[in-house]
């Protein structure tokens, strides 16, 4: 038979926010019931319970942060955990939103015994700092049973895990209230009552939906799953408690996401090229934000330099209620053996310059020149992605250029005095493009030093500025 291990997160969205710096009480509250479902301790403290309305729990705490249910941030998060978990266990399932069920028999053999498995998973856990029941069970709705009832077992004696669920009401397991309603007019109301009678014998009396369930409960009936596979790109999603306007204020949140991320890209030996922070404003569209590392980089303390940069550019037309980071562009983490004797210069120390400066400056803003064999001065080089290689065509030596040639050449509206020249151009037209003109070295009255050329229709230009 096939041992399971089923894992029952009981508050999954109260675990998943950042609730260690917070003085005040908290509750997840049922949009449609308009009761909680989940609550932290000081809300416990203050006298509010599961299932209480809203109104009744604001009464006991004048200072309570009410937070609306989401089950698309409670799967997002199981999903998260799954990923985590298959670090060091293979089969897992996901029963959306808050439970995990992983097949234990296949890896007995590889950690010597259940103890030491469970041993292994609780650890791996911890670092999540997560709430579950747990247990396991000879079929997965028998474990999960047991660990949404809160048992908290681990055994394989089957004779004990049956006797663990025999005290169990119906109303507790995932059978329909109509189904319950028809058990209970035979006065059948505990499950240890409904597991005495041969399967054969409730589907002359009852549906197929309590035939199906008692039949996988015992192991007699296979429960469908999908097992989980995990995701090659790292995506996280944070809400926030407090509404921020001060984006100073991100750091720590941000933070927290970028050590997963770090743990993330080292558990897989990867590098993030690019890392894209979302901000979810209130009432506005959200403001995206991208930096990038061209040889890739993984240490979070250096994202974090990089994203600081850029969100001092950013202004705010809205608090921030949540944020989303997520790394693209995942490369192979390339490790160098270099001589312990040999004196070398740090060669991330260039990208990590670049990757600073194009995040306070942008990407557009910091690039790389490449030469080109050309004559004509604003075809003789293009821009280039920085750091980029290539090979360093041969110039022609004496040649006098300016420091910096202007966007697009202007009329000369000054008066200069001509110091040098002509040097004539005379090129471009093998594709329609060709110039005829005679280059000087002039300096202007206020002593600049300018390249101008002349046409043939006697029209001066400037081209660049000597510096």
């Amino acid at each position: 038979m096939t041992l399971w291990l089923y894992l029952h997160f009981k508050h999954l969205q109260l675990d998943s926010l950042a609730l260690s710096d917070n003085p005040d009480p908290v509750v997840i509250v049922n949009g449609h019931s308009n009761r909680v479902v989940q609550l932290c301790k000081l809300a416990k403290q203050s006298g509010i319970t599961l299932g209480m309305g809203l109104a009744s729990a604001a009464s006991l705490s004048e200072r309570l942060q009410v937070i609306a249910y989401d089950e698309q941030a409670e799967e997002a998060r199981l999903q998260e955990i799954a990923q985590w978990l298959y670090l060091v266990t293979a089969d897992i399932s996901l029963f959306p939103p808050n439970g995990i069920l992983l097949k234990v028999s296949n890896m007995l053999s590889l950690y010597q015994g259940l103890s030491a498995y469970w041993q292994h998973i609780q650890t791996h856990l911890s670092h999540l700092g997560l709430d579950y029941h747990y247990a396991t069970g000879y079929s997965a709705q028998a474990a999960r049973l047991l660990a949404k009832g809160g048992t908290d077992i681990i055994t394989d004696d089957a004779s004990l895990l049956q006797s663990s669920m025999n005290d169990f009401n119906l109303s507790q397991t995932d059978l329909s209230e109509r189904i319950c309603e028809q058990l209970r007019r035979v006065r059948i109301t505990k499950l240890s009552q409904l597991l005495c009678i041969p399967v054969s014998e409730l589907a002359k009396r009852f549906d197929i939906e309590l035939v199906h369930y008692v039949g996988q409960l015992q192991g007699q009936l296979k429960y469908p799953l999908i097992f989980y596979v995990p995701e090659e790109q790292f995506s996280r999603h944070l809400t926030l408690l407090f509404e921020l306007e001060n984006l100073q204020w991100l750091t720590k949140p941000i933070t927290k996401l970028l050590e997963q991320l770090e743990l993330f890209l080292q558990q897989r030996n990867k590098q993030a090229q690019q890392v894209s922070l979302m901000l979810q404003l209130r009432d506005e569209e959200p403001v995206s934000i991208q930096v990038g590392s061209t040889v890739g980089e993984s240490r979070a303390h250096t994202w974090l330099s990089l994203l600081e940069l850029k969100l001092s550019n950013v202004s705010l037309d809205a608090p921030i209620q949540a944020i989303t980071l997520s790394a693209e562009y995942l490369v192979d983490n390339q490790c160098v053996n270099n001589d312990l004797f040999q004196i070398q210069q740090d060669k991330s120390a260039r990208p990590t310059l670049i990757a600073k400066l194009q995040a306070k400056l942008g990407k557009r803003s910091v690039q790389g020149v490449e030469i080109d064999s050309d004559h004509r001065p604003e075809r003789a080089f293009h821009f280039v992605e920085p750091l980029h290689s290539h090979t360093q065509p041969v110039r022609i030596k004496g040649l006098q250029r300016p420091s910096m040639l202007l966007p697009k050449v202007a009329p000369l509206q000054e008066k200069v005095t001509i110091y040098f020249g002509p040097e004539r151009i005379c090129t471009g037209w093998w594709d329609n493009q060709a110039v005829t003109r005679d280059y000087y070295i002039a300096r202007s009255e206020l002593g600049k030093w300018l390249w101008i050329f002349k046409e043939p229709s006697q029209q001066w230009f400037v081209q660049g500025v000597f510096c």
